[in-house]
């Protein structure tokens, strides 16, 4: 079988280059282990963090020369465990590999691999709409931003899987979304998602394109990207809006200090000027009572889970590395490696 492995840290943004493909033995389950086949791969961006040299953020970093680990869909082969039976699907994260083999009693700090039911929806949501990305966008435009009916919402990298879910949300929600992407196709992917308007970071007349759809303010800012983005948006934030901090992707390839000019300064005044309620939120999960309620707006129509395949796990660096060079997909990006049994 085949398997993605670690072959050098990143440097700035990842490279497909700083992974190669390798030929192993297929494993076998010992007793009280699954042996996995690998559906489907998500190529989350957060993922950066496990490929730094000396650990930055969060744990998880991986070794040189080790299978990259991230989350998963995969259906079990064999099961030498009782919770589970052989052509169950599941959700978790295991190893970049066409066949693995986890401990449900072992598992990381995300617990043991979720059963999925191919009824509900295809198994693929389970790794977007249906998944972390969706309890993210759920946690952030709900719990943390607490937008109300009505309010505005701007969404930085709203065409990836968790800005597009959090645009959709809102809409089911009652509030206004605004989405800020790059380039006409993603642009308009969120709008044919149900977004109310979008601008473009990548136009020249992003300032112009970002004050239209934002005439009256935004209430909430759902940050995925920091950097020159961010600072466009702080001036048209209204007083006491809140600010779900999910993500700030412009920066993961830097270590704790990035190229000047400081904009800190600029940054506090903003945050003092309009009372901004700025908040974290990394990690925290909305459980299952945000999974039912997506599920719910699924039922309705009012939620679409926008997903985009690159076949094989030969293509998975280059889909890892496209993240961060700027891909025309919407939604969530996954690897496909193989079909259901």
């Amino acid at each position: 079988m085949k398997q993605v492995v670690v072959a050098r840290y990143a440097q700035g943004n990842p490279k497909a280059s700083d992974f190669r493909i390798e030929e192993a033995a297929e494993p076998q389950a010992a007793e009280g282990e699954l042996l996995l086949r690998t559906l489907y791969i998500a190529v989350d961006p957060l993922l950066r963090f496990s490929l730094d040299e000396s650990t930055l953020t969060g744990g998880g970093r991986m070794d040189l020369g080790a299978p990259m680990i991230g989350p998963t869909v995969s259906q079990v082969i064999a099961s030498n465990h009782p919770d589970y039976a052989a052509g169950d699907y599941v959700e978790g994260r295991t190893a970049w590999a066409e066949t693995t083999v986890v401990a449900p009693d072992k598992s990381d700090y995300r617990g043991p691999p979720r059963k999925l039911d191919p009824a509900l929806a295809p198994v693929s949501t389970a790794l977007g709409a249906l998944g972390g990305p969706g309890q993210t966008a759920y946690e952030g435009v709900i719990k943390v931003g607490r937008l109300q009916v009505g309010e505005t919402i701007v969404i930085s990298a709203a065409g990836g899987a968790v800005g597009s879910m959090a645009g959709q949300i809102a809409k089911a929600l009652g509030a206004r979304a605004v989405g800020i992407a790059g380039g006409r196709e993603k642009c308009q992917g969120l709008l044919d998602l149900g977004f109310d308007a979008v601008a473009d970071y990548k136009a020249s007349d992003f300032a112009a394109q970002l004050k239209a759809a934002l005439p009256d303010g935004a209430d909430v800012y759902f940050e995925n990207v920091g950097g020159d983005v961010t600072l466009s948006v702080l001036p048209h934030l209204k007083r006491g809006a809140r600010m779900p901090m999910c993500g700030f992707i412009a920066y993961y390839g830097l270590g704790m200090e990035g190229p000047g000019p400081d904009h800190l300064p600029g940054f506090y005044r903003q945050i003092m000027n309009k009372a901004l309620e700025i908040k974290g939120f990394a990690g925290l999960f909305a459980g299952q009572k945000g999974l039912d309620d997506i599920a719910g707006w699924m039922k309705q129509g009012k939620i679409r889970f926008a997903e985009s395949f690159v076949d094989g796990i030969d293509a998975a660096p280059e889909a890892f590395a496209s993240v961060f060079a700027g891909h025309n997909h919407v939604g969530k990006l996954l690897v496909r490696v193989a079909p259901a049994i």
